[in-house]
């Protein structure tokens, strides 16, 4: 099994603890998790289902842009 991501288990740990709900986006990430993707604002996209980067999936985008963790 691959590492999970810092980030990931950050936003899981927000989102199991009710800090973070779903879906959400980048700033409802920073707001919940002190600034976490202000260095990676393209995490989310980047690791999203169906990315044209090939990166390791950990979201799913609904159709107003938002992401829930898979």
């Amino acid at each position: 099994m691959a590492r999970q991501s810092k980030i990931v288990t950050a936003i899981n740990f927000a989102v199991t603890n009710g800090k973070l709900k779903q879906p959400f986006n980048v700033s409802d990430v920073n707001s919940a998790c002190k600034d976490l993707l202000t260095k990676s604002p393209s995490f989310l996209s980047k690791h999203r289902k169906d990315n044209p980067g090939g990166y390791t999936v950990y979201f799913e985008q609904d159709k107003n842009g938002k992401y829930s963790l898979i």
